[in-house]
């Protein structure tokens, strides 16, 4: 057994005579498992909630034919009918909840203006969403680090406050060859605690065998190597483990406290986007509008985008429903360049953060894990563009009703069209980060190891 194999035995038999450490690692493991069933607890919740979905508005079918017991008019019934455009979560969803749990994972839509329908959602907690909910990628990120500045705040300087230093170095043992055995077994220690938690966590939420397992145990993985290296950093000082711990306490709330927050007002401010509400009033205004709107000038409007309707019988009558769905659609469509932009400004914003995402790893991770489990904001955003596409559907589907004035039978509701979406993993942000924080790994190596031996180890104590 060599010098090296010795000094890792020992470690563990350090290790294993602290009962604090003991008892800490323990914990974050119980907490770990914690974080997997909660999250794998609320996305069961929320596929059970999506699974009501048809039974709410099948029982809307129903209450609409007990109404209207013979063929009715199509306005009437797209006035009253609800359905609804759904968001399935993914297997890995369980794993990191992301955004799930701030923006809405289903619509309920009518035949009116989309605009106000989209950006709707139930009234949450507001302290729930600032704390964020609690799941696997949230103890990764955040306690994870927590437990390697415990194992580590002390390396060298717990053996030079206990005058056994000294005696250290006067065997055949090197400094470098005490920290590397040190490291070794703390990276060893933790990445088994991240491995078993994050196959525990594969198994428990059923996530399918691909890449993705690969991507997510190697960005954790060099999550961990980047705080090892921090602690080498802060231990290549060769100050008192108080004062190793207050600076490694530091830099946990820098980099994923201080510095995300930093990054956040920066993206908001570079990359300003309209607000949602501001779509819903200029619809709304639009729409109310169309009420004072001669009827002539409503229906020229709305043949331009829909010629083939422009043979249809002039509107006499004082109200028509051909002519309020034209309005509700012309209001929509006041509001779609704002629209637009909003869309584009939220994924600038998305794309400038991931760039940027580099100058903190933690924000790196958590970008990356929700990017793997779709539940980031682009995931959103492209279940907010099926949901517009669904929208259409519904009025292709309606407006023939509506302009030609066919009776709308109780067999058409079953022709109605219906809508899923479940949003993609992705991969190329990953991919980034998995890059990024490759990167932040060689620097803060790089740094330690040359700031520890550019410094002749110190047998005394230092403040």
């Amino acid at each position: 057994m060599n010098i090296f194999q010795i000094l890792l035995r020992y470690e563990w038999l350090h290790f294993k005579a602290s009962r604090g450490l003991v008892l800490l690692t323990g914990l974050l493991l119980a907490v770990g498992l914690y974080g997997i069933y909660y999250g794998t607890t609320e996305v069961a919740r929320q596929r059970a909630h999506l699974a009501e979905l048809p039974q709410l508005a099948a029982h809307n079918v129903a209450e609409l034919k007990t109404k209207f017991p013979g063929p009715a008019d199509a306005g009437e019934i797209g006035y009253y009918h609800t359905t609804f455009a759904v968001h399935h979560p993914t297997a890995w969803a369980g794993l990191a909840l992301g955004q799930r749990d701030v923006n809405p994972y289903y619509l309920k839509l009518r035949l009116l203006g989309l605009q106000g329908q989209l950006y709707a959602s139930e009234n949450v907690n507001p302290t729930k969403v600032l704390t964020g909910n609690f799941d696997l990628a949230f103890v990764l990120v955040y306690l994870v680090p927590l437990l390697i500045i415990a194992l580590g705040f002390n390396i060298l300087s717990s053996e030079r406050e206990q005058g056994i230093l000294p005696l250290l170095l006067a065997q055949p043992v090197r400094a470098g060859q005490l920290v590397a055995a040190k490291l070794t077994f703390q990276l060893g220690l933790v990445l088994g605690l991240v491995g078993v938690l994050s196959a525990v966590g594969f198994v428990w939420a059923r996530v399918p065998v691909d890449g993705r397992l690969g991507l997510w145990l190697g960005l954790t993985g060099l999550y961990c190597v980047f705080w090892l290296g921090v602690v080498l950093l802060v231990a290549a000082g060769q100050r008192s483990s108080s004062f190793n711990a207050v600076a490694l306490l530091g830099a946990w709330l820098g980099l994923l406290v201080l510095v995300p927050s930093l990054l956040q007002v920066y993206v908001a401010a570079a990359r300003p986007v309209p607000q949602g509400l501001a779509l819903t009033m200029q619809q709304r205004e639009a729409i109310h509008g169309g009420w004072d709107r001669p009827k002539a000038e409503t229906m020229t409007r709305f043949y331009q985008d829909y010629p083939q309707y422009r043979d249809t019988a002039a509107i006499r009558e004082r109200f028509a429903w051909r002519w309020y769905y034209a309005f509700q659609y012309l209001g929509n469509k006041s509001a779609a360049p704002l629209a637009a932009a909003y869309a584009t400004g939220l994924r600038q914003r998305a794309d400038l953060a991931g760039r940027l995402a580099g100058l903190s790893p933690a924000v790196a991770l958590q970008a990356s894990l929700s990017a793997l489990a779709s539940t980031d904001l682009p995931a959103h955003l492209a279940f907010q563009q099926s949901a517009t596409r669904y929208h259409d559907a519904l009025r292709a589907f309606y407006y023939p009703f509506l302009f030609r004035k066919i009776p709308f039978a109780h067999a058409d509701y079953a022709r109605e069209p219906r809508h899923t979406f479940t949003s993609a993993p992705d991969l190329g942000t990953a991919r980034r980060s998995l890059w990024q924080l490759l990167a932040a790994v060689g620097v803060v190596s790089a740094l330690g190891l040359g700031y520890f031996w550019s410094r002749p180890i110190s047998v005394g104590v230092s403040g």
